[in-house]
């Protein structure tokens, strides 16, 4: 690992003015320091967000929600009332990782985190390392994307990034040039995330000195039907094959939001065109989610695990009948 300087700020509005060409930001740090270890990145100067007044508070009511982007995965997922009225973000979050990575990693740094491809974080020539195409195409594939057209196949890994697409929340980024946006701008969770094609150095619209500040999610879902399912390989440290998020606005004839991930470098939101409620209602939804997928030569279990992830979402499995009494 390369030296570097340390430097920290008091507020989110201090970050333009300390954040110059060649630094970085870090909260916990779960993904940055590994980042610098393995000679992807070499920044020059380290900025500390923990050190900021406010950053890490949560909200959550019938009204909606607020999660400063400093607040812990952990204390989000244990949250009180960000359970009762926010579940599947709360699920989402109880996924990542490791208990110990948990009660690190920030919300905020969770949805910039770099895609996790063999390829990328062995530093091989590629698209994403300064190379040209994807060696993947051709090579190990099984966790990669099937939706999306490249140049890079890698799958965004965020849990929670999910589950707020879903939930249709909208990330509160500072940017540091006056001149792009003034204030704090609101960004929906597919608009903050940008394609291989348009970046290499990033998987977010976040340039050097941007900064998250919040996340907030509207009432019109606090305390509806909402689900997070994660299909992986392991139980602990390990990102999802595939998930799925589902919310059911409140009100008897609304469509519901589903998101998938792990299949597409950003939250693949779904389309649904119909109600309909039941097995094959939700077999129909499932069957035109996966129709555009484009597996490579070893991930197509991704299509079917997608389908099945989204019938028993959509569809749950009746609960058992009750044992029946002794004679």
């Amino acid at each position: 690992m390369q030296s570097f300087e340390h430097d920290e700020v008091k507020s989110f509005a201090e970050v333009r003015r300390k954040v110059g060409r060649g630094d970085m930001l870090i909260a916990g740090g779960t993904d940055l320091v590994p980042l610098m270890r393995d000679g992807l990145v070499a920044p020059r100067t380290l900025v500390n967000l923990k050190t900021v007044r406010g950053g890490a508070g949560i909200r959550a009511s019938r009204a909606g929600g607020s999660f400063g982007s400093l607040a812990l995965v952990a204390d989000v997922a244990a949250h009180a009332a960000l359970r009762r009225w926010y579940p599947a973000l709360a699920a989402a979050c109880d996924a990542v990782g490791t208990t110990q990575i948990r009660n690190m990693a920030t919300l905020g740094g969770n949805l910039c985190q770099r895609i996790r491809c063999w390829y990328f974080r062995q530093n091989v020539p590629c698209h994403k390392t300064g190379g040209r195409g994807c060696p993947a195409v051709a090579g190990l594939n099984e966790y990669l994307a099937i939706f999306g057209t490249g140049p890079c196949h890698a799958p965004h890994p965020s849990d929670p990034a999910v589950a707020l697409a879903a939930l249709d929340a909208r990330v509160h980024v500072r940017f540091a040039d006056p001149g792009r946006k003034a204030g704090v701008v609101r960004i929906s969770i597919p608009d903050f995330y940008a394609s291989a094609a348009q970046r290499r150095d990033a998987e977010t619209i976040l340039k050097t000195g941007d900064v998250i500040e919040r996340i907030s999610v509207p009432g019109k879902y606090a305390g509806a039907r909402q689900l997070y399912l994660k299909a992986t390989q392991r139980a602990e440290w390990d990102f999802a094959l595939v998930s799925v998020a589902a919310v059911w606005p409140r009100g008897r004839h609304a469509l519901p939001r589903l998101v998938l991930g792990g299949v597409a470098p950003r939250p693949w939101l779904v389309p649904i065109s119909e109600m309909g409620k039941g097995a094959a209602w939700a077999a129909r939804v499932a069957d035109t989610a996966v129709q555009d997928a484009r597996p490579l030569s070893q991930n197509a279990y991704k299509v079917e695990l997608a389908r099945n992830l989204i019938r028993e979402v959509l569809a749950p499995a009746p609960a058992p009948a009750p044992a029946p009494a002794p004679a």
